[in-house]
């Protein structure tokens, strides 16, 4: 779990870095609709450290080990690491504590929306408040709008309209499904500080890609008439952006004047921006097919150096029966070990006697764990099972 916890939050660490740093270059070339589709190569990352290692071209190891096996080895049971566990249960503390907030925070919403006026019409469920939370949407299985109860005093018809369609094609877009997978995010990697700044630019990044479906093919009058509702809706828009992960809002205050901003551009530099972006992401992940065949070339040779021992290594039990009757002898074991450093394709080459020791060298080596540095390594190892003097 830590060793997936660690590499995942590499690949986090990097896409964050690269997504936030090259910004405002991708948001001119791609436009924003294509920059805040690029936000889901992060939960992509967590599905790298999952993805199985290719096997290493070295050659067996052959014959690297040979265990002594006596009447007395009961089976050697691991000691959990200490710090590992410490680490593990933060880690997991943190994760519930993030969880935990937001359960509360959406609880408190649902209270305070609940207190007020609500009515249905169809599947929306409509709620109008007092407080400076909407216009906003939110709901996962069915949309559910929040509206201020100076709604049509504080904005003309055509800006009603535009506002109601900026909701909508927030729901269109599964953008509060997308902001659960956030919240996952966000929860499994709080520790990362580059997982909140992300964070908090995806949620800006996903306002300017909803006013870009909104204009998208409108006359200047339009974009003129929603300018004007941005303007109107800064009025009450608070100092920053809500924390609430699954909540939409109309924008803080800095994400109104930058949405602003982005409506002098309306079309990005680059003529077909979703195909630019198809290219950039195979470039991309050429330049990752070639980092990990150097990282597995790296790993294969220093592996060829250092001696592969297992971290957990169960004995085998001496045969009842053979310790009684002094029998002597040896087990011979070929296996792969997995990306998790796991054992498998374990299986017996040779014995001396034949099928004497052989059950209880396969039940005990399939549960020896190697680091998964050595995943696609091949090895032959020997177990040899001998009587001590006192026990003839």
């Amino acid at each position: 779990m830590i060793n997936w916890l660690w590499q995942a939050n590499i690949w986090l660490s990097i896409l964050s870095v690269l997504l936030l740093s090259l910004h405002p270059l991708l948001l001119k070339w791609f436009g924003a609709r294509t920059l805040y589709s690029l936000w889901l190569l992060l939960p992509v990352a967590l599905l790298l450290p999952l993805v199985p290692a290719l096997p290493a071209q070295s050659p067996a190891n052959l014959l690297s080990e040979i265990w002594l096996v006596l009447p007395n080895d009961l089976g050697f049971v691991p000691q959990p690491n200490a710090v590992t566990f410490v680490m593990l249960l933060l880690w997991a503390i943190g994760t519930l504590l993030v969880f935990g907030y937001a359960l509360l925070s959406q609880l408190r919403l649902q209270r305070q929306l609940n207190a007020g006026r609500h009515y249905r019409s169809g599947t929306l469920l409509c709620y109008r408040t007092d407080s400076t939370l909407g216009p906003a949407i939110f709901g996962l299985l069915t949309p559910k709008l929040i509206l201020p109860d100076n709604f049509l005093q504080r904005f003309d018809r055509q800006q009603r309209k535009l506002i109601l369609q900026h909701e909508r094609a927030h729901w269109q877009s599964a953008d509060p499904q997308c902001n659960l997978l956030a919240l996952i995010l966000v929860a499994l990697f709080w520790f990362n500080p580059l997982s909140w700044l992300a964070y908090r630019r995806y949620r800006a990044d996903q306002e300017l890609a909803c006013d870009a479906r909104v204009l998208q093919q409108q006359d200047n009058t339009t974009l003129v008439c929603y300018a004007r509702t941005l303007l109107a809706a800064m009025q009450s828009a608070p100092p920053t952006v809500n924390l609430n992960l699954i909540t939409q809002h109309y924008g803080a205050l800095a994400t109104m004047t930058e949405r602003l901003t982005q409506l002098k551009q309306r079309r990005p530099l680059l003529k077909y921006p979703a195909l630019s972006c198809a290219l950039a992401l195979l470039c991309a992940a050429s330049l990752l097919q070639t980092t990990v065949a150097v990282t597995e070339s790296q790993t294969t040779a220093a592996q060829t150096k250092t001696e592969i021992t297992p971290i957990v290594r169960i004995n085998p039990r001496y045969p009842v029966k053979a310790a009684a009757e002094g029998i002597n002898g040896w087990v011979q074991l070929s296996f792969n070990i997995d990306a998790q450093g796991k054992v498998e394709n374990l299986r017996v080459l040779d014995a001396n006697p034949r099928a004497v020791f052989n059950d209880e060298a396969l039940q005990a080596v399939a549960k020896w764990r190697y680091h998964p540095d050595h995943a696609g390594s091949n090895l032959t190892i020997q177990l040899a099972f001998e009587l001590d003097t006192d026990s003839r």
